[in-house]
This record gives C-alpha cells, sequence and structure tokens, in this order.
C-alpha cells in the first residue's frame, strides 16, 4: 500500500495550478500526444474565455525557453502558427519547485508525424503543396517580418488545425532555443556541428533548409537515412552535400525535386529564397540549382589513419583529436599539404595567421586555442570549436545558459571569449556583414567583464550580460526562478521564510544577476561584499543594495528578508558605543523589520547623524573619563606619600598652634596692662 507521504504528495500533485488568475492547469491531466522537447504537456482551461481550449507545457528546469521573443511570437496568425496565449512562472506541486509554463490554443487535428523513424502514407505532390508548401510559406513569411526565426521546424512539430480541414499549422518554437530540438537531420551542415544548445538563432535560410528536409520525408512517406545515425549523417552531407546524401536514390516528381534541390542548397547564398517559394508556388519553374562542389586536394593528408582530401572534412578530424593535430600542425605537414595538394595559399596564409595568433587568450592549453583557431580558417563558416563544444557567435551565451542550468562547468564555454575565438571567427569569414562590428564590440566588452574576477563580475556577470531572458540561477533562489529583480527579492523573502537561511543572502550569482538586472545601483557596492571585507561592511554594503532594490522596484513588504538582515546587522549595531542608543536602535530595527522596509532598517543601522553624534558623545565622554582620571591619580599619588603628607601636616599644625599660642599671648598682655 502506499505511504502517506506518496498519498500526501499525489494529492497535491493533482491540485489545480493557476497562472496568473487567467489559466488553470491540472496536473493530474497530461497530454502526451502534445509532450514537447522541453517538457510534458498537461490539460489547461481558460479562466476568461470559455471558448479557448488551451493546453500547457511545463518546461523542465533544464532548457531555457524563449522568453524574449515570447511578445513577438504570441502575435502570430494562430492558423499557420499554433498560438501561444500566456506565459509565466507558476508553483508546480509534482517536483516542489516553481517551472516556466507556456499556454498554448490545442490544435484541433493530431501531430502530422510522432517520429522521424516512423513510415507513413507518402503525400501526393497536390497534398504536399496545398498543405505543406503554402501554408509553411505563409508562416515563415510572417515570422521573417518580424524578425524571428523558427528553429523547430520538422514534421514531428506539425500539426492538423482540425479533423475537417486537413489544414497544417506549424507547432511551438518558444520552449527551446532555435534548433535545440532539432535533429541533425532537419539542421544545416554548420548547425549540425554544433552543439544542441549553441547553434544560435539562425536565418530565415536555415528554416527553409528544414522545411526542404520535412517536403522530402512527407513525399517518402519515411526517413531515407534512418539507418545512418547522426554523426553519419552529418558525415555524409559533408562529404556529398546535403541533397545527394539525403535524397540518394530515391526517384522524385520533376516539381518536388526542383523544390527539394534548390531549398537543400548547402551555401545560404545559392539556397532557395522565400521569393523563389512563392515564384514556384505561382507556377514558375527556376532553374536548378547546381551544388558547389568544394575543392578537391591532388593528394590527401593523412591523419589518424584516414585520407582527408577536403578541408572541411580535415578540419572537423582536427578538432575530435587535439593532440595528433598539434603535431601534424606544428610539424609543418598542413601548411605543404594546403600549398602543393590543394594549391590555396590563401587558406594557408589563415592558417598562418591562426599559429601566430593562437597564444593569444588566458583559459585552457595552448594546443586547444591552437586547434581552435586553425580549424576556423580551414572551414571559415563552420562553427567554432573548441574542446568538444560547438557553437556558433550567437549562441554562445545559450550554450553558457545550457551549462548552468544543467550544473554542468561552462568553464570551456567562457574560454572561448577569453581566448578571443568569436573575433578570430569573425576575421576569417570571407563575407563581411554588417551585424559583425556590433558582434566584436560586445564580445570585446564580455570579454573585460570575464577577465575581472570580483563580486558582480566574472562568469556569472557573463552569463546574465549575454542572456537578458535567463532567471538567477543561484542555488539560493534557482527553485524560484526569479527573471527580475523584484522576483529576486521575492525569492530571497520566501527562502528566508522557510528557515532555509544561509549565511548570507547574496552570493556571486545574485551580485551578477542584480548587476545586470539593476543598473541604478552603484557597482562599488559590489566590491564591499567581498569574502575579505570585514562582516559588519558586507552586511551594511548587501542591505544597501537590496534596500536600493526594493526602493526603486517598489516590492512589497519583505518582513522575513528584513529580519534575515538584521540578523547579520548585530555588529553594526554594537558599533554604537551607547548603550541605551543600541538598545533604542534594536527596538527601532524590529519595527522596521515587522514593516519589511530594507530602507528603514538601512537607515538605522547607518545613520551617518547618528555616528557622528555618537562618536562626539563618546569623545566627550572619553575627555570626562580621562580628566576624572587625573583627579583620582593624583589624589591616590598624595595618598600614597605618606613621610610628606605627615610632614606637610606637622607644619601646619605647629603654625596653627603656634599662631594661636601668640594670640592668646598677645592677648594676655594687652589685657594685663589694661587693668
Amino acid at each position: 500500500m502506499p505511504s502517506d507521504a506518496q498519498t500526501a504528495d499525489r494529492t497535491v500533485s493533482t491540485e489545480p495550478v493557476k497562472l496568473a488568475e487567467r489559466y488553470e492547469i491540472q496536473p493530474g491531466a497530461p497530454i502526451p500526444a502534445l509532450n514537447a522537447v522541453a517538457g510534458n504537456a498537461f490539460a489547461a482551461k481558460s479562466l476568461r474565455d470559455k471558448r479557448i481550449d488551451p493546453f500547457a507545457i511545463i518546461c523542465n528546469g533544464a532548457i531555457m525557453p524563449r522568453l524574449d521573443f515570447a511578445s513577438t511570437l504570441a502575435g502570430l496568425d494562430g492558423t499557420t502558427h499554433m498560438r501561444l496565449l500566456d506565459w509565466g512562472v507558476v508553483n508546480w506541486p509534482p517536483e516542489r519547485a516553481n517551472r516556466f509554463c507556456l499556454v498554448f490554443e490545442r490544435p484541433g487535428g493530431r501531430r502530422l508525424m510522432n517520429s522521424l523513424h516512423e513510415s507513413a502514407e507518402p503525400m501526393p505532390e497536390d497534398q504536399l503543396t496545398k498543405q505543406i508548401i503554402h501554408p509553411m510559406v505563409t508562416a515563415l513569411r510572417e515570422l521573417s517580418s518580424r524578425g524571428v526565426t523558427h528553429g523547430a521546424i520538422r514534421p514531428t512539430n506539425m500539426f492538423f488545425r482540425d479533423l475537417a480541414s486537413g489544414g497544417l499549422m506549424l507547432g511551438e518554437c518558444v520552449s527551446t532555443p532555435p534548433g535545440f530540438g532539432q535533429p541533425v537531420l532537419m539542421e544545416t551542415v554548420e548547425r549540425g556541428m554544433c552543439s544542441p544548445a549553441g547553434r544560435g538563432n539562425g536565418t530565415i535560410a536555415d528554416d527553409l533548409y528544414s522545411l526542404g528536409v520535412t517536403l522530402l520525408l512527407l513525399y517518402l512517406g519515411r526517413n531515407p537515412v534512418a539507418h545512418l545515425d547522426d554523426e553519419q549523417i552529418l558525415q555524409a552531407k559533408i562529404e556529398r552535400g546535403s541533397y545527394p546524401a539525403l535524397v540518394g536514390q530515391s526517384r522524385l516528381p520533376l516539381a518536388i525535386n526542383e523544390v527539394v534541390r534548390g531549398l537543400l542548397v548547402d551555401d545560404p547564398k545559392q539556397r532557395w529564397s522565400l521569393n523563389d517559394l512563392d515564384l514556384w508556388v505561382a507556377g514558375r519553374r527556376l532553374s536548378p540549382k547546381q551544388p558547389q562542389v568544394p575543392r578537391r586536394a591532388a593528394r590527401p593528408l593523412e591523419f589518424q589513419g584516414q585520407e582527408y582530401w577536403h578541408c572541411r572534412t580535415l578540419a572537423r578530424a582536427f578538432s575530435r583529436h587535439v593532440a595528433p593535430a598539434t603535431t601534424v600542425i606544428e610539424s609543418g605537414e598542413l601548411d605543404k599539404w594546403l600549398r602543393r595538394s590543394m594549391g590555396d595559399d590563401v587558406r594557408a596564409e589563415a592558417v598562418a595567421n591562426a599559429i601566430q595568433t593562437a597564444s593569444a587568450g588566458k583559459g585552457g592549453t595552448m594546443a586547444d586555442r591552437l586547434v581552435a583557431r586553425v580549424s576556423m580558417a580551414l572551414d571559415p563558416v563552420a562553427p567554432i570549436r573548441y574542446r568538444g563544444k560547438g557553437m556558433m557567435p550567437d549562441g554562445i551565451g545559450s550554450l553558457l545558459a545550457d551549462a548552468f542550468l544543467r550544473g554542468e562547468s561552462p568553464q570551456s564555454t567562457a574560454e572561448v571569449i577569453s581566448n578571443q575565438l568569436p573575433m578570430f571567427w569573425v576575421n576569417v569569414q570571407t563575407d563581411f556583414r554588417p551585424e559583425f562590428v556590433p558582434l566584436v564590440q560586445s564580445f570585446d566588452q564580455l570579454r573585460t567583464l570575464l577577465e575581472r574576477t570580483a563580486v558582480g563580475l566574472g562568469i556569472e556577470r557573463l552569463l546574465y550580460e549575454m542572456c537578458p531572458a535567463l532567471p538567477c540561477v543561484s542555488p539560493l533562489v534557482v527553485k524560484q526562478l526569479p527573471t527580475s529583480p523584484a522576483a529576486l527579492l521575492r525569492a530571497l523573502d520566501w527562502v528566508a521564510s522557510g528557515g532555509e537561511r544561509h549565511k548570507e543572502p547574496i552570493d556571486r550569482h545574485i551580485a551578477a544577476f542584480l548587476a545586470a538586472r539593476h543598473k541604478r545601483t552603484e557597482e562599488v557596492l559590489y566590491a564591499q561584499i567581498t569574502p575579505s571585507i570585514e562582516p559588519m561592511r558586507r552586511a551594511i554594503a548587501m542591505l544597501t543594495i537590496l534596500s536600493d532594490v526594493q526602493a526603486r522596484t517598489g516590492t512589497d513588504s519583505l518582513t522575513h528578508l528584513a529580519d534575515w538582515m538584521l540578523a547579520l546587522l548585530e555588529p553594526a549595531i554594537r558599533r554604537f558605543h551607547s548603550r541605551p542608543h543600541q538598545e533604542t536602535m534594536r527596538k527601532q530595527a524590529e519595527t522596521a523589520v515587522n514593516n519589511g522596509r530594507l530602507t528603514d532598517l538601512l537607515r538605522i543601522v547607518d545613520d551617518p547623524d547618528s555616528l557622528r553624534r555618537d562618536k562626539h558623545e563618546f569623545e566627550n565622554a572619553q575627555l570626562a573619563y580621562r580628566e576624572a582620571d587625573g583627579e583620582i591619580e593624583k589624589t591616590r599619588r598624595m595618598i600614597a606619600d605618606r613621610t610628606g603628607i605627615i610632614e606637610t601636616s606637622g607644619r601646619q599644625v605647629a603654625a596653627i598652634v603656634s599662631s594661636l599660642l601668640s594670640t592668646f599671648l598677645v592677648a594676655g598682655i594687652i589685657l594685663f596692662f589694661a587693668f
């Protein structure tokens, strides 16, 4: 039989959870058919509009949703996109922690495919054009007009709008970073080389490539490379090109073959655009794009027992085997192969520059830096590959966040910035783009933040500057997922109310989060909370930071956090010399705590006028004490000198007696002669 605790947990987990008093989510009513990469789906109910049939995705804590694009995605046309209705943070009882909740309008029909490995009825050409290409072009054009990429176009993320019309809509793309849940099959060669979290935002060209793969799978009714794993698929794309690798011996109708070939061109500049798709839909037939054949060497370079004829495949092998690659590079063998067998002096010079600049940077080993730069010189359009991770420059932030959220070391990702690899990636690009200028400037500023290791800076500051929508992931408050300074204060107050108070309420993560999100606070204050500073000054600095946040954000009463701070402020109270004043301060501080106003508490314990007055009164008391002590000491010395006292007293007595005798004698003589 289940225990009482298990029964209680089950009871709690089935209680409805409200999102901002607008939607009610049912933890006891999962919908597996609508599960997403980021989390599971649950039934939901609108509390305001009964006509809506919503459902909710509860994100797991290891994946960061695209909250910075949520408002934009919420305004998309509900006929071509799964409509985002609401989003926010809810307390999720089954996990006893806060979780991001995304509420969508439930599609009326099923998912188009449940798995990329399942077989389905092949979709005829006319049906493919009407049900897939037409609505997808409309959907992608709407996304493109808003400057957003979808990053999750695949047959398993498409749904029938209803059971009658057969119309299709794109599934959600907000629960994960772009491309995070995409199989390598659906991604371009360059993005397929990246770690899932490091693919970056991508472009509309990447979405069009995914659409091309989707069309191929739906027309065939199967995955033509289902027998290959991700590594083999990627290798086949690199060696043969995406279209030959995926289509293989399959025979496609002329029209479908034309659009699939156009969308699967590996060079994004030659790949079909939305305008090309519009022309194709209108009936205009375009000249088929011929895939660019990469330059092949006259002789292969042998490496790790394999022969390599192309720079791209060699660069990939180098990034996977750093130590032997270093030997080949430093021996000059690579330079000879590039100049003699490849006949590519330009690339040879780029490799020479990579070798020369490999000493730049402060993290990792020389071998790691060398191979990363040489790999970029050999294959400029490929991602940055460093210590087993691949990332596009705009995917570094999400990869860094992924490491923190999963509890993994972020060191290797941080070293990419400290070693100036994004700047080198930009330098080796053959096509300059205007966005490269702010990109380089941004990474230069981020490197400065990373190299300064004080509290409020370092890798934690880097994390929050690069990921503006990321919640604070401090161990103190990570279960509460605070995404703003005000939410962070409430999370700290919640921690204090549960008796889980740690030594101090501000650690490196919280300091960095506030420094990045609440820039009005003077950063010099963060230098006062380093461990080397005395506890009293550190406590006052923390209170100053937190009170400023409360005052500027208008956060409600924080009684538990104020009580937590008061416990740390006892040394600040004891620095006042007047004990009656200390007792008065404690009573005033308790009143401030009960009101939950950190500003009032700060004013009590760190009032400059009170400190000056206390100092002045203490100095006067010291002066009076010294004067009294002098008089006492003088008396003590006099008492200690007995011989001197006797002699002095004897003389005085003798003088008095002789004076009295003389007076009596004179008086007697006068009286004698008078009578």
